[in-house]
């Protein structure tokens, strides 16, 4: 996946498309706050592994982007977990410079570990339905 470049990508003014996993609470109320903020560069938000995505992005494994969050930039960059947030921090201008702070090194190990222990969290409450098992919210259907 790391080397997944997205076939005719834009290199002029960079955007981003942030694949979520719309069956998560967690995501969908993430999602919701992120498009409410003032961004740097343009963003767009496609459910993962949803027809658009595999349309739009056919070379990407769908079903790996609904267990990580995955960004794919205009240029045709992939980025997935923690690099994936950092790049959801660096489009906001109060966040960029922290994302940018904690972009390398031994930053980006404690970036690492909280990603996962995010994602561990959030699959725990999502059934095999797709509904969250703890808060009984019903996925997008």
């Amino acid at each position: 996946m790391a080397e997944a470049i997205v076939a005719g990508g834009q290199r002029d003014q960079l955007s981003l498309t942030v694949l979520y996993d719309e069956r998560c609470p967690l995501c969908r109320r993430l999602r919701r706050w992120l498009g409410e903020q003032p961004t740097l560069r343009s963003i767009s938000f496609v459910a993962a592994a949803s027809p658009e995505a595999r349309a739009r992005f056919p070379q990407l494994d769908h079903e790996r982007t609904t267990r990580m969050l995955t960004v794919v930039a205009s240029d045709g960059a992939v980025y997935e977990s923690e690099r994936a947030w950092l790049m959801c921090g660096w489009v906001l201008p109060s966040w960029q410079p922290m994302a940018e702070h904690f972009g390398s090194g031994i930053r980006l190990h404690l970036v690492r570990v909280a990603t996962r222990l995010v994602d561990g969290y959030r699959h725990r409450f999502v059934g095999r339905d797709g509904d969250c098992e703890r808060c009984s919210v019903a996925a997008p259907r």
